[in-house]
């Protein structure tokens, strides 16, 4: 088998998919839209079609393969969902028809997380048809709800035991191994403008839309992460600044972020590194995405934040937490994991770091690492328009997965 074009094959079967959350509609069976539950059984269906045994949550919240048998196991997670496209125009190329260009394979989904799913089931084949010894069985776990809320793995939990060892495929290489709270608030002001943008909370907003005397005023932006929001430009702050004496909701917004990204929070020292983005706006609510560092108290943040939303006369209601975590760098599992990547790409500079990112790295509390798969230099556009993979990326990666996964089985 040619591994590299089964993935590259794989890849695009999936990426046709527009799993966005609620795409298609719900269902007793696809409670996170019937995109994302047919994005799912797909893979599954492929998986299965390799050899490996497949299992579907009943409501179509994540689904499983695994090759071996026995209790203790190893997981890899991915996820399947992805964000909106957002303002297409901005697409060089239809976001859900996956092209092939320069070496590089564009498609919303491409880098976070489907041609990563993809390496990771192509990897398992690579052990399976090497007929490593499978000390542990690999179960690759496919969740529907990473982008907007985490209960898909985290009904996971409820019904399955912990793995023994986690890898999470949705990061950067080494690893990470801190990963910041995230907080989502919807705010609510007193406000009688009309006024939309934006479509996920962990996007920056790259365009809003103001209904003002029957006409209507569009300001532009530009979409970055949540977790990096001064690499972007938000559509509403944009707006907000052009009217610093205007209503409410633009004072409200002057008060929370500068132009550039960066908050104005005094609830919190500034020494902490600490992110706020405004993902959307409909009429007098906005919807934030915080990010703060696990070395912080989450309770005593929520109760100065909220009180600093209260004395700026803002409703808040809290939609999501997502606690923070910090791995152990010195454990036999983080070292192995680490030798691994020094000994495939030579690199012994590039060490374990923290992140802003909300990954299921978070999701076990011991031996879970997000392992790639990029590298720091990797380029993607991940949750910005023209997504994509490049083909140096997909080959490293693999090679990288491959051997971790050997030496795991081998040495722990």
């Amino acid at each position: 088998m040619n591994y590299f074009d089964e993935i590259l094959y794989l890849s695009q079967r999936l990426l046709k998919y527009e799993s966005v959350y609620g795409h298609g509609g719900f269902t007793s069976k696809a409670i996170f839209g019937k995109s994302i539950a047919l994005c799912l059984q797909d893979a599954l269906d492929y998986c299965e079609a390799i050899g490996m045994e497949t299992y579907l949550d009943a409501e179509g919240m994540y689904g499983y393969a695994q090759f071996g048998k026995g209790n203790d196991y190893i997981a890899i997670l991915t996820h399947l969902d992805v964000v909106p496209p957002g303002d297409l125009s901005h697409w060089e190329h239809p976001p859900f028809d996956p092209l092939i260009i320069e070496d590089k394979l564009l498609a919303r989904g491409a880098a976070d997380d489907k041609v990563p799913a993809a390496i990771a089931i192509l990897s398992v084949k690579k052990l399976m048809d090497d007929q490593v010894l499978m000390k542990y069985p690999i179960r690759i776990i496919f969740g529907g709800d990473e982008e907007t809320g985490f209960r898909c793995i985290e009904k996971y939990k409820t019904c399955h035991q912990p793995p023994k060892y986690t890898l999470v495929m949705d990061g950067t290489f080494p690893f990470s191994y801190s990963e910041k709270h995230l907080l989502n608030y919807e705010l609510t002001v007193e406000s009688s403008i009309n006024i939309q943008g934006g479509e996920s909370y962990n996007s920056v907003m790259d365009f809003v839309a103001w209904e003002k005397e029957n006409e209507i005023l569009k300001i532009s932006g530009k979409s970055a992460h949540a977790s990096r929001p001064t690499r972007g430009e938000n559509a509403l702050v944009k707006l907000a600044y052009m009217n610093p004496q205007g209503d409410l909701l633009f004072q409200v917004v002057n008060s929370l972020l500068e132009p550039n990204g960066e908050h104005k929070l005094t609830c919190i020292d500034s020494s902490y590194d600490v992110t706020l983005s405004i993902g959307m706006v409909k009429n007098n609510k906005f919807y934030v995405d915080l990010r703060v560092p696990p070395e912080v108290v989450l309770e005593q943040f929520v109760k100065d934040f909220e009180e600093e939303m209260r004395q700026k006369g803002v409703e808040t209601k809290q939609t999501d937490l997502l606690k923070g975590t910090i791995t152990d760098l010195q454990s036999h599992f983080s070292k192995t994991v680490l030798r691994c990547y020094q000994e495939i790409t030579g690199d012994y500079e590039t060490k374990p770091f923290k992140t802003g990112s909300a990954t299921y790295g978070r999701s076990f509390e011991n031996n879970c690492l997000a392992f790639g798969p990029r590298m720091n230099y990797h380029i993607t556009n991940t949750h910005k328009p023209n997504e994509f993979i490049s083909y140096d990326l997909i080959e490293n990666a693999f090679e990288i997965y491959v051997h971790t996964l050997k030496t795991i089985e081998e040495e722990l």
